[in-house]
């Protein structure tokens, strides 16, 4: 043990000298730093003590498994999900612990007062309780948190009102250094951020921007290539006005094949200050901004991973951003439903009882099974990343979103719409939390172009998954026999009766057995709907037939909410939750109103266009284009 903690210190006291090296080199300063000798000797043993108390987390995984949403779409249920992830009770104490100070240095007035990320102070406390670069190394002041650690810790930062600047400075700032940065970057622009010295900022939108092939901002390599020269504009930088470092994507190679042009990118780390930067404030809640780069160098050290290489590091930081609107979601929602309850028995007495009416009780039921299954899914999904090796949850992350930010806009409409005529006022909490629950519908990723990339994930998956299918299925004489049992199968699933093999009830539970038929009927309506996309209505055409997309999205969202609900709640009631009976009752309505849901859209996917309203759409929004406006005469209107 003696040996371990040696070694521990050394490794951080070589890294902390390199570190000084690093800052005293870049100092612009020509007077030497007077250090009161006392109080640095009173540092170095707060630093010698803290080191010698790391204690090394080991993170054992299992071996990977195949990908749990993508399998779905070709009726492959993983039933090893069915087991709902949790932390050991250690771990669990100790998170808790570790959390509660946060909450509490958050619900204080002089942090509650702070409206800005500007201000160094609120940075400074937020890291004196390690709250800043939570995944990151020990050897570094963090807490080298995993996903799911992380997560419980969004959402204690998600209770002050500079969430959302927060969780942006984490999530991209802080993360694509912790994960990508090199030593030097590190120690030169990690260090400031954990400790609260600056801030940064990710940029990556642009004005027109499609895809990331579309990108404008350019980056060139000069000739000594010592330097790269920035030059584009980015807009809609979260904490643009007031960072101090950027992460800036930039076009760093262009290849031209033909007619086809594939771009490849570069991340850099820049600062505010590198001359050719200017910064315009267009949002300042947000403190959002659009930041232009006229020929700005960069060093070439300034390279976040490698060269041309930055779509890797998009991907891997897009992933854990769209999971981190889970949390973040999760407790905006959580305000919104406890102010509403309370509003709600503020406003009864004993002659109105407003509390007991159907139309009260309804929707606050219906809300709080949309918040249960919102939590069930993120720490599910934290889970799955966190057990397995690698584990693909690209497709999960998506959903989990999706699913967040849409409910947590619609129980911010309930509140509207119960409230009522007191909502109107802008100091109103109803109308703040209103609008904020719109930012994660639409801030650089919309919900709508979010399913789209859920079905076609999906739908990729599963062609690959179907070539022996297909092939079958084109040669019929040569395969009588799987033909003919083709055709049962196809029969059943026609007439809405497919064959329920997958017995899921058994590793739930037995008192919700009728909720795990209905899963196993959702996932089985998907296989179908998936097949009749693929194989018998589009093909590779599916690309373009958005409408049914969207349907099959919302047949895999429901899926994997009513997986997550199930599992969580069957867990809570064997281990004897508090309320666990209650949970119970909540997975089992979910699930209900899911396969509604997911029998619906299935239905229209199987029925085509012509039966559905899909065509008729199309052709009036064909002569809205033509006529570039609402083209039908006012009622009042006669031609005679």
């Amino acid at each position: 043990m003696i040996s371990v903690r040696l070694r521990t210190c050394n490794r951080l006291f070589e890294h902390r000298a390199l570190f000084k090296t690093v800052l005293f080199n870049n100092s612009t300063s020509t007077q030497p730093a007077v250090i009161n000798r006392q109080e640095e000797y009173e540092r170095q043993l707060k630093e010698f003590d803290t080191l010698t108390n790391i204690t090394r987390k080991v993170r054992t995984k299992k071996p990977q498994r195949p990908p749990f949403a993508k399998s779905l779409f070709v009726g492959v249920f993983d039933t090893e999900v069915l087991t709902y992830p949790q932390l050991e009770k250690e771990d669990l104490e100790s998170l808790e612990q570790n959390v509660a100070p946060l909450e509490k240095l958050l619900i204080q007035n002089h942090m509650v007062d702070c409206d800005s990320l500007s201000n160094k102070f609120f940075r400074q406390n937020l890291a004196d309780q390690k709250a800043i670069g939570l995944q990151a190394s020990q050897f570094l002041d963090g807490r080298e948190c995993n996903l799911t650690e992380s997560s419980r810790f969004l959402e204690a930062l998600s209770t002050h009102r500079l969430r959302d600047n927060l969780i942006y400075n984490e999530q991209f700032g802080v993360q694509s250094l912790v994960k990508f940065a090199s030593d030097n970057l590190k120690k030169k622009y990690l260090h400031p951020l954990m400790t609260g010295e600056s801030l940064s900022a990710f940029c990556i939108s642009e004005a027109v921007l499609s895809d990331l092939n579309s990108l404008k901002t350019t980056a060139t390599l000069s000739p000594d290539k010592k330097t790269w020269v920035l030059n584009g504009e980015k807009t809609w930088v979260v904490n643009g006005a007031s960072a101090d470092t950027l992460i800036v994507l930039a076009v760093s190679e262009v290849i031209s094949r033909d007619v086809i042009k594939e771009t490849k990118l570069t991340a850099f780390v820049v600062e505010k200050d590198f001359p050719g930067v200017s910064v315009e404030t267009i949002d300042a809640d947000l403190e959002v901004a659009n930041v232009t780069f006229n020929d700005t160098p960069i060093p070439s050290e300034n390279v976040i991973g490698e060269v041309n290489k930055a779509e890797s590091i998009i991907r891997a930081l897009l992933m854990e951003f769209r999971l981190s609107a889970g949390p973040t979601c999760i407790t905006l929602f959580k305000q919104i439903h406890n102010n509403l309850t309370k509003s709600i028995l503020e406003q009864s007495n004993d002659f109105t009882m407003l509390h007991e009416t159907d139309a009260i009780r309804g929707k606050l039921g219906e809300a709080t099974m949309w918040l249960y299954a919102m939590e069930s899914m993120l720490y599910l999904t934290t889970g799955l990343l966190d057990s397995y090796e690698n584990q693909d949850c690209e497709l999960e992350s998506t959903i989990v979103k999706v699913f967040c930010s849409q409910k947590c806009s619609d129980i911010s409409m309930v509140s509207l719409d119960l409230i009522g005529t007191a909502a109107t006022s802008e100091s109103h909490w109803t109308n703040q939390l209103h609008k904020e629950s719109l930012r994660y519908l639409t801030l650089h990723e919309t919900n709508d172009s979010l399913k789209m990339i859920i079905a076609l994930l999906g739908l990729q998956f599963a062609g690959a998954k179907m070539n022996e299918l297909v092939r079958k299925l084109r040669n019929p004489m040569y395969y009588g026999a799987f033909i003919l049992k083709r055709l049962w199968t196809t029969r059943k699933n026609a007439s809405d009766d497919p064959k329920l093999d997958l017995d899921l009830g058994s590793y739930l539970h037995p008192s919700i057995i009728p909720a795990s038929k209905q899963l196993e009927y959702s996932v089985k309506r998907l296989e179908f709907a998936t097949e009749t996309l693929l194989d018998e209505r589009h093909g590779a055409e599916v690309v373009n037939m958005h409408m049914d997309l969207r349907r099959l999205a919302d047949c895999i969202i429901d899926i994997y909410a009513m997986t997550a609900c199930l599992s969580r709640a069957s867990r809570s009631y064997c281990i004897g939750l508090q309320n666990s009976n209650y949970e119970m009752v909540i997975a089992a309505t979910f699930c209900y109103e899911a396969m509604e849901r997911v029998r619906h859209n299935v239905q229209k996917i199987f029925m085509g266009y012509y039966h559905t309203n899909d065509q008729s759409y199309r052709t009036i929004s064909k002569n809205v284009i033509k006529f570039k406006r609402y083209f039908p005469k006012h009622p009042l209107a006669r031609n005679f």
